[in-house]
């Protein structure tokens, strides 16, 4: 079932969300916030955008000349993701594209200042139960039709020489995205834990990567996501508006 909503406190942004897909997250508006395009990223990408949410959110801080390329495998996320563009009028700033990451990259070499992703997290293996799980929503969860190391090569063939990856992942898999960046010659520049609540692990991690660039990593305070009544911590409320 399809429904409108409103990007949480952002205004005048509205989003359609289909129960049959995944639904956007708490990742993905962190991942938006966590690097903020500057005035010189005029050609910004989202890979697997699903339904739009960062190309949204990111809309309301690029420059009038910018555009924001939202990549997008499934054809039904796709679809929605363009209703979304255009119930925003944001057709003038957003692009979606029905293509293979892989695929699209192809033609884009050296394109992009900045390409965000929020990837699938979990690799495919016989524990998996695939067949138990809604088909639209394994390829946005498990590596099905693209990988960690095909995203990160991927970004590295769009950027440009200083072009940004900005992506949030597993911090269990911290020890590979840090090889698979060094391997594809990212330099990783900011890096940020989240922890559901004060004094536990941390589950994400926010990774900001420069293409070609100088040595030199940044460890962020961990941002936390709840208080211990459950409630938002203030830097998580200040992140869900304008």
């Amino acid at each position: 079932m399809k429904v409108l909503n409103q990007v949480l406190n952002f205004k005048d942004l509205k989003i359609f969300q289909d129960t049959k897909h995944f639904s956007f997250c708490l990742d993905s508006v962190l991942l938006a916030k966590f690097y903020i395009p500057k005035v010189k990223d005029k050609k910004i990408c989202d890979f697997g955008t699903n339904n739009a949410i960062i190309p949204l959110l990111l809309s309301k801080y690029i420059r009038k000349d910018a555009k924001i390329y939202g990549i997008e495998i499934q054809k039904e996320a796709c679809d929605i993701a363009c209703e979304n563009i255009l119930i925003n009028n944001l057709s003038d700033k957003i692009e979606i594209i029905n293509e293979d990451i892989k695929t699209f990259v192809k033609d884009k070499n050296n394109f992009f200042d900045v390409i965000y992703c929020n990837p699938p997290f979990f690799k495919i293996s016989k524990g998996s139960n695939l067949n138990k799980k809604s088909k639209n929503l394994i390829p946005a969860r498990h590596e099905l039709l693209i990988n960690l190391e095909e995203i990160i090569y991927s970004a590295k063939v769009g950027l440009k020489n200083g072009g940004r990856f900005v992506m949030v992942h597993l911090a269990e898999r911290l020890d590979e995205i840090i090889y698979l960046l060094k391997k594809n010659n990212f330099s990783l520049k900011n890096l940020r834990f989240v922890c559901s609540k004060q004094n536990q692990e941390p589950k994400k991690v926010l990774i900001d990567a420069i293409n070609d660039g100088n040595s030199g990593i940044k460890i962020l305070n961990n941002l936390y996501v709840h208080n211990d009544d459950e409630s938002y911590t203030n830097e998580v409320l200040e992140i869900f508006g304008d």
